[in-house]
């Protein structure tokens, strides 16, 4: 008996060494309770709270509407800002294609956005419509208006309305060539007249032709570059342009008589 309590006593550990360690053990966890809430009551400082948003990307939308959408504000605290709601958000509007809004720490906000621009115009039952480069219908209006940007001619689309998608091939091939080009190339194109799908033929201001031919998918990108090339020299020819044919692999430029 007396050599089983020997044992035993020398096994166990005695209460005071049990009490000591659980002591430490909360007095860990008060620390580090202690340094979270420092943490947290620093980040909630008033010296956190938005000072400056910064916008990039936006040419249409103003960026009042911008910051609206967002539900950002001037004195509101930069932990508040619930970045991914916010760029969700802006998603939603029909001109904001893309979106991403970041904190800039300490009081700042950055909102980038990629806008879906109109590149076009195309006639519908009760007026015309404005398109993106993927065929969403963003804007309609009675009468066809200088927007500087060109004319769809030789189509139309019914039933369509603003947010709705215009899915015709011929029209979307159209788009994606227009899309290719800068907003200040497009703004010298007038018009790209569609009545006969092998011959694609767009006008400039100048009444200059820019014959595309076909709007093969393989092609489309590299004409649409030699387009924009082609719209930037028309203002320092020392000939008088009549067209640009763009028709086969090696364009042509022909010179009025």
């Amino acid at each position: 008996m007396d050599e089983e309590k020997e044992v035993r006593e020398s096994v166990d550990p005695s209460p005071a060494t049990g009490g000591r360690k659980w002591h430490w053990f909360f007095q860990s966890l008060a620390f580090l309770g202690a340094i979270a809430a420092i943490g947290a009551a620093f980040f909630y400082l008033p010296f956190f709270k938005v000072q400056s948003v910064t916008i990039v990307g936006n040419h249409y939308v103003p960026a009042e509407d911008i910051c609206r959408i967002a539900g950002i504000y001037r004195g509101q605290h930069l932990m508040q800002v619930e970045t991914a709601v916010s760029s969700r958000t802006l998603t939603k509007d029909l001109r904001i294609e893309q979106a991403t809004v970041r904190r800039v720490f300490p009081n700042g906000i950055m909102i980038e956005i990629e806008e879906r621009r109109p590149v076009a115009v195309i006639a519908c039952e009760y007026g015309f419509l404005d398109l993106d480069r993927q065929g969403l219908v963003l804007n309609a209006h009675r009468q066809l208006e200088a927007k500087g940007i060109p004319f769809l001619t030789g189509v139309s689309v019914q039933e369509r309305y603003i947010g709705d998608k215009v899915e015709q091939p011929l029209v979307e091939a159209a788009l994606r060539y227009l899309s290719y080009i800068r907003p200040e190339g497009l703004a010298e194109i007038t018009e790209v007249a569609l009545q006969d799908p092998g011959h694609v033929v767009a006008r400039t201001i100048s009444a200059t032709e820019i014959r595309i031919g076909g709007l093969e998918p393989e092609r489309l990108e590299q004409k649409a570059l030699d387009t924009q090339d082609f719209i930037e020299e028309l203002h320092t020819a020392k000939h008088a342009i009549a067209y640009l044919d763009l028709t086969y692999a090696q364009s042509f430029v022909g010179l009025r008589e």
